[in-house]
């Protein structure tokens, strides 16, 4: 056909696939194409091209012969000049139709624009050319389809002989004019996509004989969850030995959305310098069954990622202790629990991670699968918590005291302690010697008792001391672990009955003998200087008592030769009398002293007055 070039339109018609079977009702796709010189039409601004054709419509006719056209009349798009659009009409061919060609007509009527602006209407008639061909013919049509959204999958078709002789050596070949879905040629041994590929050999095809064919294609990732048109096409030997190629069949062939995972109720339990779990559930959301399905985190530096700011992984502070989890296989609409152990140091900070982790499978075709996009699974680091909980049950002593005290501990971490050795560490003025706990196991949650010995001087103030602790346990990796310094009050507290210890008796007692014994030494000085004072004028009668006599004698032996001591016995001898005699009619009671004193003392204060 020669290509005009006009100054106004001028169509052109094509028919890629012209061949019909008789009693079939198939359709026939027309390109159609506006043969206008580009160049002719006029050039200037706003002014429409001559060329231009609108409002354009096709019409098929088939005239009387057997080929029957079942489309209206059909409206097009403006064409402009050299454009082409393509157009499908259907039609039906009679049952009893000779083989042979046939004219069928096509009218386009249209409007255009003449070089003086006027508008003008104008129809066209071309003439394409159907073959009708009598030998053997097919029909298909789609039996099932397993193809997902970026994998590889069978579809099954149903091809019968409908024709009017038998076919030999027939191959049935598979492509698809859409460029999201291809047939493949198996190469995984293992797959069962093996016994499938662009074509399948049928051989010998019998008048009405049906036959089931399989072909392996594969769906792009980034397609979409449609019906996708696929070609089947038959070549064959008629009966005289003839190479036939049927006319292609079209049939649609559903792909599904892509096989997807969701988690749900995920719980964590993570603290800041410890190990915790990360629990959930993966739910099948389809649209097949699977096997096989592990859970994959990889351990990399952008797998666990803060809310806010950079990504963080190994050589950060969160990490996985296991990067994999197996789950098996799961039916669409299936959910099966896993979790994940996650460390987490001690620098690192509190607050939100998401973790990413890819879902691994096998598809029905025994293909390994990973998920386009990673599960987002959200994390909540806790900050760091005591190791275990520590219960005093009685810890208030009283100065001088030494007692036991027992302390109750639990254990607050989810997992089991074991060989858990306790260490107290005392300042002055407790004490609590060398004594040491040990609980050979601990449950998460589970309590035990302990107790130590522990003393408190006899100067303490009255006030709360701290007993420093430190544990040391081995946690359920048989790691060894020390704790933090635990600080465990204990009260000192004056004794409220009324009864002075032995003690406080002892330190009274001692006291007032010092001052009897240095009042005693220097009386005379003291008299003279105290005169005036009706008790004090008595102090050089002041006599020691006997325990105390019997302690200066001792000190007396230290210092002096025995054949050199005084033997003096008045008050106004050299050396005074002995201290150490128990002759008492010259010794003053103390409590006469102090009596006198205070009468002493209340007189002073009366005369001052006055």
């Amino acid at each position: 056909m020669v290509v005009s070039a006009s100054s106004t339109p001028d169509f052109d018609v094509y028919i890629p696939e012209n061949i019909v079977e008789p009693g079939e009702e198939t359709t026939l796709e027309l390109e159609i194409r506006n043969g206008a010189s580009a160049e002719e039409g006029g050039n200037d601004v706003g002014e429409t091209p001559t060329t231009e054709a609108r409002d354009v419509t096709v019409t098929l006719d088939g005239g009387d012969g057997p080929v029957n056209v079942k489309s209206n009349e059909t409206p097009m798009r403006t064409m402009s000049a050299q454009s082409m659009f393509s157009e499908t009409f259907t039609v039906a061919v009679d049952e009893d139709a000779q083989a042979g060609s046939y004219d069928v007509d096509v009218e386009i009527e249209y409007t255009y624009t003449e070089s003086g602006g006027s508008e003008r209407s104008a129809t066209e008639t071309e003439t394409i050319e159907v073959v009708v061909e009598d030998q053997a013919r097919f029909d298909a049509e789609t039996v099932s389809s397993d193809l997902v959204v970026g994998e590889r999958g069978t579809v099954e078709f149903d091809l019968t002989n409908t024709g009017v002789e038998n076919a030999s050596n027939a191959v049935v070949q598979f492509s698809s004019p859409d460029q999201n879905v291809r047939t493949i040629d198996p190469t995984v041994e293992e797959s069962e996509l093996q016994t499938a590929g662009s074509e399948e050999y049928v051989g010998d095809w019998g008048i009405n004989e049906t036959v089931t064919v399989k072909a392996a294609m594969e769906v792009d990732d980034d397609a979409l969850a449609r019906t996708y048109p696929v070609s089947v096409r038959v070549q064959f030997q008629d009966e005289n030995g003839t190479d036939r190629t049927a006319r292609s069949i079209r049939v649609g062939v559903p792909a599904s959305h892509e096989q997807t995972f969701s988690s749900e109720n995920v719980t964590s339990s993570l603290y800041v310098g410890e190990d915790g779990t990360v629990e959930g559930e993966l739910y099948n959301e389809g649209p097949h069954p699977v096997d096989g399905v592990v859970l994959v985190v990889d351990d990399g530096d952008d797998q666990f990622i803060p809310t806010v700011g950079d990504g963080i992984g190994s050589g950060s502070n969160v990490y996985p202790r296991e990067t994999q989890y197996a789950v098996g296989s799961l039916k669409p609409g299936e959910s099966t629990p896993f979790d994940f152990r996650i460390g987490v140091g001690s620098e690192a900070e509190p607050g939100p991670r998401m973790m990413e982790v890819d879902v691994r499978y096998r598809n029905a075709h025994g293909d390994i699968q990973m998920i386009g996009d990673p599960l987002d699974i959200t994390l909540d680091v806790e900050p760091a918590r005591d190791e275990f909980d520590i219960e005093p049950v009685e810890t208030t002593f009283e100065p001088g005291e030494r007692n036991e005290i027992e302390l109750v501990i639990t254990n607050e971490k989810d997992e089991t302690l074991t060989d858990i050795e306790a260490k107290p560490f005392t300042n002055a003025p407790l004490d609590s010697g060398d004594d040491e706990g040990f609980v050979p196991v601990l449950e998460p949650g589970e309590s035990a008792s302990m107790v130590f010995d522990v003393s408190v001087d006899d100067d303490a103030a009255v006030q709360t001391y701290p007993l420093r602790m430190d544990f040391r346990y081995d946690d359920d990796r048989s790691n060894s672990q020390l704790t933090d310094t635990y600080r465990i009050p204990i009260e000192v507290e004056q004794d409220e009955s009324g009864i002075i210890s032995a003690t406080t008796l002892a330190v009274l007692f001692g006291s007032v003998g010092v001052i009897a014994v240095v009042a005693w030494r220097f009386r005379d000085a003291l008299a003279e200087r105290l005169e005036g004072v009706p008790v004090l004028k008595r102090l050089s009668e002041l006599s020691l008592p006997s325990s105390l006599a019997t302690v200066r004698n001792r000190e007396t032996d230290t210092h002096e030769d025995p054949d050199q001591r005084s033997t003096a016995t008045g008050p106004d001898d050299e050396h005074g009398p002995d201290p150490f005699s128990d002759d008492g009619a010259d010794v003053m009671e103390f409590d006469e002293v102090f009596d006198d004193a205070e009468t002493a003392q209340s007189q002073s204060e009366g005369k001052t007055e006055h």
